[in-house]
């Protein structure tokens, strides 16, 4: 039996109630780990999810694609938050069948037909509620960053290779992001609206970071130079002996 359209809203109005129950019982959308940032900023604040982004993405571009939404997270968001078309797509179904978006299938001539997302009104909710909660700050895991703690064992020469190789790695991010900043956004010189402006601000963040990087490496390798008569030897690997076997002898 088909529900009347004031039992479908009623429906659905028990399910973002439900919702917003369940946002404030889960741990990960409730407050974060404590950390230094929350220490000073007590306001509550809620979770950052894959969720959340592409509730973001789909209100600024009413009727976008997955295809459209993957391409975005490539273009601009990969540099803070990293996510595959793999995680993407699954996300997607999930919130549309908790009603949090609308999807419709979009015929296409001589190419296969696409799906489109909108936000719905407790979509929209979910997302402002976000925006509106404190500052989340962040746990931060820096591979190349812990890496660099222990380079002291590599030696002089070791750690400024090292050293090197990751300041490379990160002209090369610079680089890539200078393109889409040309390519996308002129520059920074002009916004078509709002959430373009705050796209290229994140970007921008991206570009200023990357040089930072490149900058602590420079410093760091100057800094290796200069005081070279801290390290024990010339390579702190040279007469290591092999790691034996942890495994307890038979005997």
């Amino acid at each position: 039996m088909k529900k009347t359209r004031a039992e479908r809203a009623q429906h659905s109005d028990e399910h973002v109630a439900q919702r917003a129950r369940s946002v404030a019982r889960t741990p990960s959308l409730r407050k974060a780990p404590l950390s230094v940032t929350s220490q000073v900023l007590q306001r509550p604040c809620v979770k950052a999810t894959l969720e959340l982004a592409l509730l973001g993405l789909i209100a600024e571009t009413p009727g976008v694609s997955g295809y459209d939404i993957v391409k975005i997270f490539e273009l601009s968001m990969a540099h803070y938050w990293h996510a595959h078309a793999t995680q993407i797509y699954p996300t997607l179904e999930r919130m549309e069948k908790s009603r949090i978006i609308n999807r419709r299938r979009v015929a296409q001539s001589n190419r296969p037909n696409k799906w489109v997302y909108t936000i719905n009104p407790s979509g929209m909710r979910l997302l402002t509620t976000w925006l509106e909660s404190g500052f989340e700050g962040i746990s931060l895991k820096h591979p190349p960053l812990l890496r660099s703690r222990f380079m002291g064992n590599l030696g002089p020469d070791g750690a400024i290779a090292a050293l090197e190789e990751e300041r490379e790695a990160w002209r090369t991010h610079l680089k890539i992001y200078r393109q889409i900043e040309k390519d996308h956004f002129a520059g920074g010189r002009s916004h078509r609206d709002v959430s373009k402006m705050f796209s290229w601000f994140t970007l921008r963040r991206g570009i200023d970071w990357m040089e930072e990087n490149i900058a602590w490496c420079n410093w760091a390798i100057g800094e290796i130079e200069r005081k070279r008569t801290l390290f024990k030897a010339p390579n702190m690997k040279s007469g290591l002996k092999p790691i034996r076997s942890m495994r307890p002898s038979i005997g």
